[in-house]
């Protein structure tokens, strides 16, 4: 049906099945890279539900 999933529960989405679905996905992704261009607050997960950080 094309729901959102509840961010406090483990779902199998990942970052291309999330952009789909959240309309300021990009935006967000881009914030992140812009604050944390190194992703030392990153991990797996949020490497698969968000991709990974954006190197320079």
């Amino acid at each position: 049906m094309g729901g959102r999933p509840h961010w406090g529960k483990l779902h199998g989405l990942d970052a291309d099945a999330l952009a789909g679905r959240y309309p300021r996905f990009a935006e967000f992704v881009a914030l992140r890279d812009r604050v944390d261009p190194a992703g030392v607050l990153g991990n797996g997960h949020l490497d698969r539900v968000l991709g990974p950080v954006a190197r320079d």
